[in-house]
């Protein structure tokens, strides 16, 4: 072979690349075209298709688009062809539907423990990768913005996935734990020193997060703010294992608005109207028992701290403690501390 040849025969595979390169670039754009403009109120020709790709200078037949749709087709995406006088496309099953993308978005707008900043990005990117442009549009204006408050701490993400690789890697956990002051300025605790931890899980309580970790000093388990943590890193030491004797889902269920207080086992007695209050804290697996025309008792394990009182006292003489004496006692002594405050 002449160096003639060799040298046409190069030229000629470069083309080759050339035009692959540029044939997987338009197979990339049909399918974004397709993912942002099409739904089912918004079906596409191939001629919107590549009228699409002319306004990003890219030209190509129209025998190449049916090409690509049904490449896109042979590798899962699912392209729905409306047959009337002229083919229309559009993507059916996305990886969520409307109403799952819209529950996701209050999730994420309510989340006091995600910025504001956060929650636009998170809400982007949800909402980019899963609906047409007209569907945004619709997401965007049945978004209620309740100006609800939310952490300034920008750092939280990068505190959740330390203590994620710290659980995974079962590495303790260091990090600084701070309150706000009236002047609204941090104030760490401990004078600065850090904390060491032995984590456990991540827990999602009442729109705040929540790492609970296991204390090995008092032999129990112990709750912190995930946005009142700051230099969040893994510990070079492993972590100390939970005795098994300790339930870790009796310590959950018993973790009132995480606020910490004695573990009781406590009888109520409670109007029947309020059985749905009842059920939505503790679960439908409790056992309701009639006490009489108007009332059912329950068996509930609380931590009675002054924020379980504080719920119990919201619902005035619909809910009274029957047992045991010494926790009707600590609840008249609150209401006697407080009424003797507001004296």
């Amino acid at each position: 072979m002449s160096h003639q040849d060799t040298h046409y025969d190069v030229e000629a595979q470069e083309e080759l690349q050339s035009n692959a390169g540029k044939n997987q670039l338009k197979l990339l754009k049909v399918w974004d075209i397709l993912a942002k403009y099409s739904d089912e109120q918004n079906q596409l020709s191939v001629k919107d298709i590549m009228n699409k790709l002319s306004a990003e200078g890219i030209s190509t037949e129209r025998k190449s688009i049916y090409q690509y749709i049904k490449l896109l087709e042979s590798t899962g995406v699912d392209i729905i062809t409306n047959r009337a006088k002229q083919n229309l496309y559009f993507i059916g099953n996305r990886q969520f539907e409307l109403p799952e993308l819209k529950l996701l978005v209050d999730a994420v707008l309510a989340a006091k423990f995600i910025t504001e900043k956060k929650s636009q990005e998170l809400i982007g990117k949800l909402v980019t990768a899963n609906v047409s442009v007209y569907e945004t549009q619709k997401l965007q204006q049945q978004v209620l913005v309740t100006k609800r408050p939310k952490t300034d701490n920008e750092k939280i993400f990068v505190s959740v996935n330390e203590i994620h690789q710290a659980i995974s890697e079962k590495r303790q956990l260091k990090f600084k734990y701070f309150d706000v002051n009236i002047q609204k300025d941090k104030v760490l605790r401990k004078s600065g020193a850090y904390y060491t931890v032995n984590p456990v899980c991540l827990i999602w309580d009442d729109d705040k997060y929540y790492l609970v970790a296991y204390h090995d000093r008092h032999q129990d388990f112990t709750s912190y703010r995930i946005d009142k943590m700051e230099q969040v890193s893994q510990s070079d030491y492993k972590a100390i294992p939970v005795p098994e004797e300790l339930d870790l889902q009796a310590h959950i269920a018993g973790i009132f608005d995480m606020y910490s207080g004695s573990n009781e086992t406590i009888t109520l007695k409670v109007k029947n109207e309020l059985i749905g209050v009842i059920l939505d804290h503790y679960g439908k697996q409790i056992e309701v028992i009639p006490f009489d025309d108007k009332h059912f008792s329950v068996k509930l394990k609380v931590q009675t701290s002054p924020t379980f009182y504080g719920w119990l006292f919201t619902f005035s003489d619909q809910m009274q403690i029957l047992s045991p004496q010494h926790v009707i006692d600590d609840y008249k002594k609150l209401l006697e501390l407080n009424l003797k405050h507001h004296s």
